[in-house]
């Protein structure tokens, strides 16, 4: 993603090409059950001109007051919300209250970003390989994150591991294990 310190000229047309929305928004708790979400709520505005009735929850990748995000607008009675990164926006500086510039872009709504090792272990896998292509994207982006949310490389190895039992049918989902 690109993003700049935000007093530099050159940045802001740049920004302007890369991204096709943007807005003023303040950052928010959105409570959903027992949690609450760091959250920016999309400027009703643009509730029209994004197709929502598609994709209710609308993959987007952004830039908020410099923090990068990849996310999606998720749907919360009649508005939407993109959940932040709370280490990010802590190390901004901002945190809820905060005014910010939102700028973001739509993404294509089946794309999937695969760690690495995981490819390299689809890849050599046919049966895997097929049953990774059965998933729905959301599905794949699920198990993908959980690849890449691993801070350790034996973490991470461990659950390229765990992931492929799942494509190989000798595990369920993990957030199907009882």
């Amino acid at each position: 993603m690109r993003h700049c310190i935000r007093d530099d000229n050159s940045f802001a047309i740049l920004r302007m090409s890369y991204f096709t929305h943007s807005f003023e928004a303040t950052v928010a708790l959105h409570p959903v059950g027992r949690y609450h979400y760091t959250v920016v709520y999309l400027d009703p505005a643009l509730h029209d001109s994004l197709p929502f009735a598609q994709h209710p929850r609308l993959r987007i990748e952004a830039d908020i007051a410099g923090v990068p995000v990849k996310g999606a607008w998720q749907p919360a009675g009649g508005r939407w919300y993109l959940m932040l990164p709370k280490d990010g926006i802590r190390k901004a500086g901002l945190g809820i209250g905060s005014q910010v510039e939102v700028a973001f872009k739509v993404l294509p709504q089946d794309a999937v970003d695969v760690p690495d090792e995981l490819t390299e272990a689809i890849r050599k896998n046919a049966k895997a390989r097929t049953a990774w292509t059965a998933l729905s994207p959301g599905k794949q982006r699920a198990l993908a994150h959980m690849v890449a949310s691993a801070k350790r490389d034996e973490t991470r190895q461990a659950r390229v591991d765990q992931v492929m039992e799942v494509l190989l049918g000798r595990a369920p989902l993990p957030w199907l294990r009882k």
